[in-house]
């Protein structure tokens, strides 16, 4: 029978770090935690906590350790991640050039039944030795009997093989969807089987492409994934989801298969919100496993022209705000930033949507956000959902891939906060590991993986530690408006911790991205450890 005055579990002898309430990020010390159920029941002293426990407590020496939040990933792709995990590995580390690309491509074909997908994640054009998208025609030699499926490393690009463009529709004469673009041969027209910003018409027009043991085991490799990261909460970012991909959440949260909290976005579009609708689903629907989020715009400049326009824009946003959702605009290029700052900004301004309790309009990555960007930013009202890990994991080849006058404004974390710019962290995961500790190290540094910097290291640019951990955790969850719930170690607050096994303020700043979890609690059971 369970006490329910005793705590049922205790967790001694840590090194707690409590986010501290108040306008400027920072931790308070606690040596003890009790957890009553899935909650915390208080923080003190090994004596305070001791005498909070009874014959039926289940005590954890943490012998020093550092025990800190449980971690919030706000803007990932779930199911992306856990098919990259269950996929073909075509990163630059996997295969280097084309060739190696049809040797990975053949020999995953050649282990599948006939006419079942090849799908590969994460190839990455500028890595090639050809410098150049892998074609339909190359992917052929490598199978002429199971369609290909190569995603970009960016997630925005995708390349079909024969077989695959055959399968999702698309011949010489298939028109470009409205957001996407079929790259075609300059003398024949013909598709070459490169694809961008085309996810959503592959997902209607072919579906799953995972087989059903691909998708068990990418889940089971996802959730380790996550809790050996310390995280125990993420925001899905797709901008594709829809009540199907919530049941699909749902089902694995009522199968125990997906243990952290997933908060998914809602994709924006009139038929969308209509389904929502009509499934009772609105803002904050589900439950403290899976609950309904903001509602996920795609602004894309890929073309040079910016996708969509700034009308129809305007229209997204009002009847997503008209709908009761606020929204999450996914903008990487200046010109993409600029139009969803001042969309936001003006929607804001109108009073369009000044609800109690709502969390604020988002703008999703920030990307190239020059100085007279930040500003605008800051004026919009709006939430910055920054990825630096990006500047650790890819920051040496923005050398040669982004106009160096725009180095030193990449991902700007640190301008973006001095400005009074409300940021929260993700990874964007599968594009980059969804580990945080590269990615704090990197806000605190700006440092690439190979501890060079590539862009000059100004106090500017940087935020603290404390404020970088905050981002990854308190600053996570009011992103999303669950700051009452989570992000935190106060009573009353869901018990996710995580154990550490180094203090971050006690190392040296280069050792930031190999600390790691030694358990992850989450709702008050352990769920990982080493």
């Amino acid at each position: 029978m369970t006490d329910h005055n005793h705590a049922d579990l205790a967790l001694l002898n840590a090194r707690v770090l409590i986010p501290a309430n108040g306008v400027r990020p920072g931790f308070r010390h606690a040596q003890a935690v009790a957890i009553r159920g899935d909650t915390i029941a208080g923080s003190g002293t090994n004596s305070t906590i001791s005498a909070m426990s009874g014959s039926g407590t289940r005590t954890i020496d943490c012998a020093g350790m550092t025990l800190i939040p449980g971690m919030v990933d706000s803007h990932c792709h779930l199911l992306a991640l856990a098919a990259s995990l269950s996929g073909l590995d075509c990163s630059p580390k996997s295969a280097s050039s084309i060739n190696e690309l049809q040797r990975l491509v053949k020999q995953r074909a050649d282990g599948i039944p006939r006419g079942e997908w090849v799908r590969g994640f994460g190839y990455d054009n500028e890595s090639l030795s050809e410098n150049r998208h892998p074609s339909r025609w190359d992917l052929d030699q490598a199978t002429f009997n199971n369609p290909v499926r190569l995603e970009h490393r960016s997630g925005h690009a995708t390349t079909l093989n024969s077989m695959g463009l055959e399968l999702a529709g698309i011949q010489k004469d298939t028109p470009d969807p409205v957001d996407g673009v079929i790259d075609r041969d300059s003398v024949t027209g013909e598709p070459t089987g490169l694809l961008f910003e085309m996810a959503d018409f592959l997902r209607t027009r072919l579906g799953s492409t995972r087989s059903p043991d691909d998708f068990q085991l990418g889940i089971e490799s996802l959730n380790r994934k996550l809790l050996s990261c310390g995280i125990t909460s993420v925001q899905d970012a797709g901008p594709s989801n829809d009540v199907d991909r919530w049941h699909t959440f749902l089902k694995l949260k009522e199968q125990k298969r997906l243990s952290c909290r997933v908060t998914m976005m809602a994709g924006l579009s009139e038929s969308r919100l209509g389904e929502f609708h009509n499934a009772g689903l609105v803002l904050g629907s589900g439950s403290k496993g899976l609950r309904l989020g903001h509602a996920k715009i795609m602004l894309t400049f890929t073309t040079g022209i910016m996708s969509p326009g700034a009308d129809r824009l305007r229209e997204l946003v009002i009847m997503a705000h008209e709908n009761g959702f606020p929204v999450a605009i996914h903008a990487v290029e200046q010109e993409a930033i600029a139009a969803a700052a001042r969309v936001i900004q003006v929607s804001r301004h109108a009073g369009e949507f000044q609800v109690s309790g709502i969390p604020e309009d988002r703008i999703e990555h920030c990307s190239e956000c020059p100085p007279e960007l930040v500003d605008l930013v800051r004026t919009s009202g709006a939430t910055v959902v920054s990825q630096p890990g990006f500047i650790y994991w890819q920051g040496s080849e923005y050398n040669d891939r982004v106009e160096s006058e725009l180095w030193p404004h990449l991902y700007p974390v640190g301008e973006l906060t001095r400005a009074g710019v409300p940021v929260a962290f993700g990874s964007d995961s599968p594009v980059i590991d969804p580990n945080p500790w590269p990615g704090i190290y990197a806000a605190v540094t700006r440092r690439t993986r190979f501890g060079r910097n590539h862009d000059g290291v100004r106090p500017s640019r940087t935020v603290t530690l404390e404020q970088a951990l905050s981002m990854y955790t308190l600053a996570g969850a009011r992103s999303e408006g669950t700051q009452d719930l989570k992000g935190d170690i106060q009573a009353g607050k869901l018990a996710d911790l995580v154990l550490l096994d180094k203090d971050p303020f006690q190392v040296e700043t280069g050792e930031l991205p190999a600390i790691k979890p030694v358990l992850t609690i989450l709702g008050g059971r352990v769920v990982w450890e080493i």
